[in-house]
Order: C-alpha cells, then structure tokens, then sequence
C-alpha cells in the first residue's frame, strides 16, 4: 500500500508544544498524547510511515467513549501492521459532519500532507465515521489525500482503499454514515416537530411573562404563564396605552422597580419588542418560522413545517387591541439629516451590544451616540460619545487599507477558495471515474438480470417468480448503483462550487487591483452604500477618549480642515516668515506665533497657554485677526513643504474590530450601485 517516501518528518505542525498554545486539551486528550509520544518512531528503509487520526463528538463522550478509547485501538492496529507510527492527530468533542477545514488537528494533518517531500504515507482511523457522518466531510477529505499518495487506513474491518474492494467498502460505509446521520437528524428534528404541534416546549429561549412547566419531563413539558412577570407587563400596558411613548413607559417602570429578568433596566426599544412580540401580544410562539426554514432541493422546509404554539394570553382581548390602537399611532419620526450622512449609522455595534446612530451632540459635533444610553432613550449604558470625523476616518482608512494590499487579498482568495475543501481535488477524473463504475455496474445488472430469468425458468418457474427471483439478484446492484450516482451528482456539484469559488477569487483580486485606488474620493454617500453592501459591522471594543469640554479648537481644526501639518518654529523658519507679521507691542511676535503652533499641536485652552508665549486671550484675539486677513494662511504657505506633526484632534477613535462580507459580484458592478464612484472596469 503506497511507498514510503524516505525517513519521517520532524513532528512540527503537529506537535502540540509548538502551536495553538491557546487550544486547552482535556486531561484525557492530554494523558492519550503524552503516551502516544513515547512510541512515535522513526521509519525503517522500506516500512510504511503512518499517522493517526482520532474524533470524538460530543455525543460519544457522554457515552463514555473519550479519545483514548480509540486512540488505543488505532496505535495497537498500527503496530500490528509493521508501519511506523510516526503522528497523531486528535479533534475532541468535534461533530462529523464538519469538513477537516472546521476541525484544528484535521486542518494541521491536511497542512503536513501537501508538504513535499512526503512526510506519510496513510492515515489510520478507528472507524468511517472519525472521518466524518456526512459525504462533504468524508469524500473531499479521503480523494484529496488519494491524490497526494497516501491513503486511508479503516481499523474497524481491517481494510483500505488502496484496492476497488477496499474504496467499495469504503463507499458503503460511508453511505451507512450518511443515512445514520440523516436518521439522527430527522429524529431529532421529527421530535422538535411532533412537540411543537403537541404544544410542547421545544427548548431554546423562554420569553418574558413565561416560564417551563414540567422541564426535563419527556412529553410533559410546555409554556406558561410566569405570575411574577405579570405586575412589569401589566403596568408597561396600561402606562403605554396613557402615554402613547415607549421611552416614557420604559421610564416609569426602571422608577418604579419594575426592571428586566437579568434586573437591569429597561431600555425602550428591549420594551417595545417584548410588549409587541407574538407571545405576550399574540399569545403564541411561531416555531421554524418560514422565512428562516431551511429549504431542501425542491424548495419544501427541510426540518418540517411551520408550526404556531399556541400560549395562555397574558391580556384579555380588549386589553390587547387596546395596546394595538396604542402602537398603531406611535409613528416614528424621520431620521434628523441635518446636511450630514453618518456612514457607520446602526452599523457600528457599542460595548453594551447596542448600536451607534448618527447624533449632533449639543448641536454642534456631528458624531455616534449609542443607542443604549439614557440620553437615547435606553438602558442607561456608560457607552461615550463617538466623534463622527476621526471614528470614520479610522474605519474608512483600514477599509482602504485592506483593499489596497493586494498581496493581503491574494491571501484572503487563496483561503476563499479554499473554503470549498475541493480545491485539491481532479473532480473531473472522479466524475470519469464514477462515470465508469456506474456504465459497468449497468452492463452488469443486466447480465445478472437475464441470467437470473434464464435460471428461473429453466428450474421450472413461472413467468412472475422468475422476475422476482431476478428482482432479488439485482437488488444489492441496484443499491450500489444508486450509492454511485448520488456520489456523482455529489462530485459535480462540488465542481460547480469550487469555479465558483475560484471565480469569486478572482474577482476578488480585480477588485482590489481596479478599485482601491478610487475608494478615497468616495463621497459620504457613496461609502455608505458601500459598506451596506459589503454588510460591513464595526464593533467597539473600548471606549474612546473623550475631549475636552467647550468648543473644539478652531486652529488646530484649521489644519486639520486644510491638510496640513504643524511646523516647528526654527529659526530658519522664523526667517521664512517675520516679514509677514507686524511689531506687537506688548508681546514678542515671534513668541505669539510659536504659541499660536504650540496650541494647535496640543489644542490646550487659550486660558492655560502657557505665559512665555502671552497672555492666552489675547494670543486668541491675534490669532482672529490674523486669519480674517489672510496673512496666517499666507505664512503656512511659505512653511508647507517643511513637514511638522499632525495637529490635535479632540477626540480619539476607540479600539474597533471591522468584519465585512466581501461579495465581489456586487462590487464589481459598483458603478450602477455607486452612482458611478467607484468603477469595475479602467
């Protein structure tokens, strides 16, 4: 089976000292490892090298089957063989049906088997299903490996798939994985189904006003009304209906106690979704809604029909309809422009879980308000005040960033490809491959079916009996044939999947190349609707430092506003411009002008400049009139090209994490989407 590719390879991106120190193993796992090590070896000339591969789920374990229980097995199997154990790889509490790009160890021993030279020659499993219950885990997984020269070893039966006897039992025991998984599911599923209609509790989230009667007891268990959430609902109606507003009535009830299950305080948004929700208003839980069923191939839920659950009413009829007609006349007010469109509105995510929308703080300094705070309306978060310009500028700037890395995007292509684990695969030889199996299989059920008739006639039996007689001995042809062509129709759409993905790679990468150059002249508008399509989130990670109070400063904002830097008063530089600035009295004008820079790199207030550079009001008042005239202007221009440092900002962005989905079939037609801002083509 195979030929061994020269001595063993060092353990490296196996072993567990030298990565993903953050992965915690489990005692068991730990110990298992720890004796693996002492009898991993180093091949002898002509002896089969061989890894291990070991899975639990989580199921298992609670079972009682932990990872030693095969891991014992397989090295033992290994051993009695004659082959070199010269790795193990171990994925514990990790379901079968996730491809080896979900499961760590499985990932690393993909890594480790496309090296060259070959560092193994096969990997042995306990059994199919450590290799995975469904076929997108289980024939990607085993092809691939075919394809770089090793193969795969099952403990459990003794066989490989180094022969068409081995790689038909293989097939089998893998359609077996397949139907026992769907059995699994579709008694889980068939469960949660016949409970719903039932009534029944189904688990998962218990809304507020109710409570589980009869929880952990098989059949009994459904929802009801939970009396201590009555007095808050009670009270949150009959203040609504009286004053038509939810941040008055979440108000009223935070005063009088009245709080959320956790006993935080309402927010009036966490209110108006509670009161108006199909359970307290509608009495009733709608269970796999249909807009969120998960659909098979022909369009039908895949997990069963959508079921209402009907619930004890919380209000009586009029009671309801009376908080109806109340919500009914609550409209909300159009959103406040104000000449400025905040690009990150709803789309930047606060540290209390609440969003950031566009907010004029004090009138005046455009910026983001969480949605959580009192003045918002909300729970009362301690969320800060988020400056429009600099928060934008640094989630626009990375954005920018990130598309301008080319090398960065290949990267992020290569793995977007790579997320249909086909990539590695010739699925036009499989497909050929099965082709064949298949035509053969056909020609000889044929075969059999006319030997069969024959038999049966010649033995004396009647026309019906010898086509039954012929039915039973095509029926394990007619099973493996089925098992073929379903593993075809498999294989060609993993094809279609991985062009695809590969497509989408590639557009990727013309995105960048065409696009990046053109995102900074975006207008705010157009970035806006570039990161909605992009479905682009930014979450606050801490929050930012604030400014300090007053008006911000309007010669630092002056650099800002322009694009300049703040140059450092040399006497070169004083050279450059004294001519321009007339004798001052009372001051060193030379001194005012240094002032004048030192504020605008440290936006200090004019009442705490320090005294060397004058008194701090009337430094103001020169700097008033020497802008108005023009001549401050006049003498940045003659220190432009003589750098300096970035003025002051009074407000500094807070640590944020950006996640987008990259769709590049929309960006790429970014000119119609964009109003012609960004072009797809040069």
């Amino acid at each position: 089976m195979g030929d061994p590719g020269g001595a063993a390879t060092p353990r490296g991106l196996a072993s567990r000292e030298g990565t993903d120190m953050n992965q915690v193993l489990t005692d068991e796992k730990q110990r298992l490892l720890t004796a693996i090590d002492a009898v991993l070896k180093t091949a002898e000339p002509g002896q089969l090298r061989a890894v291990a591969y070991l899975r639990v789920s989580t199921e298992d374990q609670k079972k009682g089957y932990g990872i030693s229980y095969t891991g014992k097995r397989v090295v033992r199997h290994i051993a009695k063989k004659g082959w070199a154990l010269v790795d193990v790889f171990a994925d514990e509490g990790f379901s079968g049906s996730l491809d080896h790009t979900q499961r760590p160890d499985l990932g690393r021993l993909m890594e480790l088997a496309r090296q060259k030279p070959r560092p193994f020659d096969l990997v042995a499993v306990h059994e199919e299903r450590a290799i995975g219950r469904a076929d997108r885990a289980f024939w990607p997984w085993v092809w691939e490996l075919e394809d770089l020269g090793i193969f795969t070893a099952i403990v459990k039966g003794d066989y490989d798939n180094t022969t068409d006897e081995g790689r038909s039992r293989m097939r089998k025991a893998a359609d077996r994985a397949e139907d026992e998984r769907i059995i699994i599911r579709d008694r889980t599923q068939g469960g949660l189904q016949e409970k719903a209609e039932e009534g029944g509790y189904t688990g998962g989230f218990v809304p507020f006003g109710y409570e589980v009667e009869n929880q952990g007891v098989k059949g009994e268990s459904r929802l009801v009304v939970k009396e201590a959430d009555l007095p808050t609902l009670r009270r949150a109606r009959t203040v609504f209906v009286a004053k038509k507003s939810w941040p008055d009535t979440a108000a009223v009830l935070n005063a009088e106690g009245l709080f959320t299950r956790s006993g935080k305080p309402w927010s009036h948004r966490n209110l108006q979704k509670i009161m108006l929700g199909d359970p307290v208003l509608n009495s009733r839980i709608i269970f796999r809604k249909e807009k969120k069923a998960k659909l098979d191939r022909d369009g039908k839920p895949m997990y069963g029909e959508s079921v209402v659950i009907e619930l004890p009413p919380i209000f009586s009829e009029e009671e309801r309809a009376e908080l109806l007609e109340a919500a009914q006349l609550v409209k909300k007010a159009p959103p406040v422009r104000r000449g400025r469109v905040y690009i990150l509105s709803s789309r930047l995510i606060s540290p209390c879980g609440e969003k950031y929308t566009g907010h004029l703080k004090n009138g005046k300094t455009p910026g983001y308000r969480c949605n959580g705070s009192a003045s918002a309306g909300g729970h009362g978060c301690d969320c800060l005040f988020l400056e429009a310009d600099v928060t934008e500028e640094a989630v626009w700037s990375k954005f920018c960033e990130a598309l301008g890395d080319i090398e960065r995007l290949r990267k992020v292509a290569e793995d977007w490809t790579g997320v249909n684990q086909g990539q590695n695969i010739n699925h036009a030889e499989r497909i050929a491959d099965l082709e064949k199996q298949i035509k053969t299989l056909r020609r000889t059920k044929t075969v059999t079916m006319s030997l069969a008739i024959r038999e049966a006639i010649a033995e004396g039996a009647t026309d019906e009996d010898a086509e039954a007689q012929a039915a039973a001995a095509v029926r394990p042809l007619n099973e493996e044939l089925a098992s073929l062509e379903s593993l075809k129709a498999e294989t060609e759409a993993w094809a279609a999947e991985t062009a695809e993905a590969g497509q989408r790679a590639r557009d990727l990468l013309q995105l960048a190349e065409t696009a990046h150059k053109r995102l900074e002249n975006l207008k705010p508008e157009q970035k806006r609707r570039l990161l909605e399509l992009l479905d682009t989130t930014v979450t606050v990670k801490g929050n930012a430092r604030q400014g300090r109070a007053g008006t911000p400063c309007a010669l630092a904002g002056w650099f800002r506003e322009n694009g300049r830097l703040v140059p450092e008063m040399t006497d070169e530089a004083w050279q450059a411009v004294a001519d321009l600035f007339p004798k001052l009295r009372k001051y060193d004008v030379r001194k005012v002008v240094d002032g004048l820079l030192y504020k605008a790199r440290t936006g200090v207030q004019w009442a705490k400049l320090p005294a060397e550079y004058g008194h701090g009001p009337s430094v103001h008042t020169m700097w008033t009139r020497w802008h108005k005239t023009g001549l401050w202007e006049q003498a940045m221009d003659r220190l432009a090209d003589r750098g300096g440092v970035e003025p002051f900002r009074p407000w500094v962005a807070p640590s944020m994490s950006i996640r987008t989905w990259v769709i590049p079939e929309l960006l790429l037609d970014a000119e119609q989407n964009l109003g012609g801002g960004l072009r797809s083509r040069a």
